[in-house]
């Protein structure tokens, strides 16, 4: 192909990128979820800059006081990514400042790899291009980890297919960026580029808007969460409980309306986790469950996520953990137990992802919760 019809067919395809994902903002900002809808149309918005900047890369027609912008909120388009599958799939409410920190190193490093001199912009080329394969990597990480264990059909099935298909478009890209610092890029990278780019941002707009409601809707509370006492409240009640009223498991809102089958089913689940306390295994899994509760997992995994409220089986675990870490902190005669062994006695394998756990419940790290329930400046503690 030669080069003008090669320019034209290149324009036609980042133009179709850009309007792909201006489509998939717009649906990202309805999303019930905060912090799903802001990195996610954040994301968007950087994939559109990156769009632009390809373009402006073959034409060169942008001022350079309007290029700079469009490059830096280009170069921050997989750290947004990163942060966006992390609120998507991990169901975060909140991310810490600190993980902002990458995605403004991909700023810099952008910025000082197009800006400076040698012999510097080609470390910061390094830089930039070193820092998104690695986020990429823990994207993998991310996507695999929690395959097993997510309950959103939608989600589950999307992991897969989707997420490793761009991630492996950001390493494979990158790769090619690191070799221009070297050397040059073949001459139909661009043309390749701009169609893998248009395909993935076509195939991601059509699966996330055709799944909006399961993917970005307002994530239900947990049935066995709800009621829970905050440790004021507790403290107010002086020690009186927590303020469960009955096991996790059992106190779905819809259980009257429920089927024969599905009651026995729920028995059955309320009985291996609350009477037998089968979620003091240390890696528990939702196979292992399905197996001793008789029935198969692709309905146990509907049961929880149905009638329970729960996106992910980490989480229904951990609830029965961090409700019976709440009864022993708010205990007296355990004041002087430390926390390290009441996250081992309840199934964690380490204590920072007790702690980690506890603080997504409660708000609370387990240390303060116990102050605040047992008004005493000085438990026994060693939390990390």
């Amino acid at each position: 192909m030669s080069e003008e019809p090669m320019h034209a067919v290149m324009m036609a395809l980042l133009t179709a990128t850009a309007g792909c994902m201006l489509a998939m903002a717009a649906g990202m900002a309805r999303a019930s979820r905060p912090l799903v809808s802001w990195t996610g149309v954040t994301f968007d918005l950087a994939a559109v800059a990156y769009a632009i900047k390809l373009w402006n890369n073959q034409s060169h027609i942008l001022p350079i006081w309007l290029s700079a912008p469009v490059i830096a909120v280009s170069a921050s388009t997989v750290g947004w990514f990163w942060l966006f599958v992390m609120a998507l799939f991990e169901d975060r409410i909140r991310i810490r400042p600190v993980m902002l920190a990458p995605v403004a190193l991909l700023v810099v490093s952008m910025l000082a790899s197009t800006y400076l001199p040698a012999p510097f912009a080609p470390w910061c080329s390094i830089i930039f291009n070193a820092t998104q394969v690695l986020m990429a990597l823990h994207v993998l990480y991310l996507v695999a980890q929690g395959w097993t264990g997510d309950l959103v059909e939608a989600r589950r099935q999307l992991r897969g297919p989707f997420l490793v298909t761009v991630t492996t478009y950001i390493i494979v890209t990158r790769g090619f960026e690191l070799l221009n610092v070297f050397g040059a890029v073949p001459h139909w990278y661009l043309l390749a580029n701009a169609i893998v780019l248009c395909l993935v941002c076509l195939a991601g707009t059509l699966v996330f808007l055709e799944s909006r409601g399961e993917l970005f809707g307002a994530i239900p509370e947990p049935a066995d969460v709800r009621g829970l006492a905050t440790p004021q409240r507790v403290a107010a009640r002086n020690g009186a409980g927590l303020g469960l009223a009955s096991s996790p498991d059992r106190s779905s809102p819809d259980r009257a309306n429920l089927d024969r089958a599905v009651k026995a089913d729920l028995d059955r689940l309320h009985n291996l986790m609350s009477t037998q306390e089968i979620w003091r295994e240390e890696g528990l899994t939702i196979a292992s469950l399905a197996v001793k509760a008789n029935m198969p997992e692709t309905h146990l995994r509907r049961l929880i996520s149905d009638h329970l409220a729960y996106r992910n089986f980490p989480s229904f675990v951990n609830a029965h953990r961090i409700a019976a870490a709440k009864a022993r902190l708010s205990d007296p005669n355990e004041a002087r137990v430390t926390v390290s062994t009441i996250a081992y006695d309840i199934g964690f394998a380490s204590l920072g992802p007790f702690n980690r756990a506890f603080r997504e419940e409660t708000g609370f790290s387990p240390s303060e919760w116990r102050r605040n329930t047992l008004c005493d400046s000085s438990p026994a503690s060693d939390e990390a």
